[in-house]
């Protein structure tokens, strides 16, 4: 065999594993959360408001270290009803101007697990990661221990870098304020478990 041959063969493996890169990275990922009723979704977001109003009684009245535990699916639904608010607040369309879309949100032992959409030549590219939630100066904090694009896993060294830079950005940093009575912020046994101070 000759040396043209051998590149010949070569040159294909490689632009089919180019190819194969860029199928599981476009590829719809599963979802990390089970799609909810529009019954349920509005019972659970109710549920998500009460918890919170409960929080922030009992930082009034002096309480001190009250906490309450969140589900995935009251999460889920109180994110949804703030983006069906944010439409109506800003105009229609507005939604669809965000450039990172977040599709569901689960917990997994003591790890939040993230969907998102970024809109990237005309098509959406789904972007998974796993982390450990926690507070820190009264702002949400995510350590990343896992990411995907598509359904390829991508080094965390990769993501993690340029995700903390994102989430310094002023306009950024403060969508990641925590309400006032918020102490400490963490994931346990598949909840979302929010403190008050």
């Amino acid at each position: 065999m000759n040396f043209k041959n051998v590149w010949g063969i070569v040159r294909w493996f490689v632009l089919g594993g180019m190819v194969l890169v860029i199928l599981l990275m476009i590829s719809k990922p599963q979802r990390p959360d089970a799609a909810v009723t529009p019954e349920d979704k509005k019972q659970f977001s109710h549920d998500f408001e009460q918890k919170m109003q409960h929080l922030e009684q009992a930082k009034e009245d002096n309480e001190g270290s009250t906490r309450e535990e969140f589900s995935p699916e009251e999460v889920n639904a109180s994110i949804q009803d703030m983006a069906a608010n944010a439409e109506q607040v800003m105009g229609p369309g507005s939604a669809e101007n965000v450039e990172t879309k977040i599709v569901g949100i689960n917990f997994v032992n003591d790890e939040a697990v993230g969907q998102f959409t970024v809109k990237r030549f005309g098509k959406d590219i789904y972007v998974t990661m796993s982390g450990h939630l926690t507070a820190k100066n009264g702002y949400a904090n995510i350590e990343i221990t896992s990411a995907k694009i598509g359904n390829l896993s991508v080094p965390v060294s990769l993501i993690n870098p340029r995700l903390q830079e994102k989430l310094a950005e002023p306009s950024q940093h403060e969508k990641l304020k925590l309400r006032d009575f918020v102490a400490d912020m963490r994931v346990e046994n598949g909840k979302l478990v929010i403190v008050e101070k």
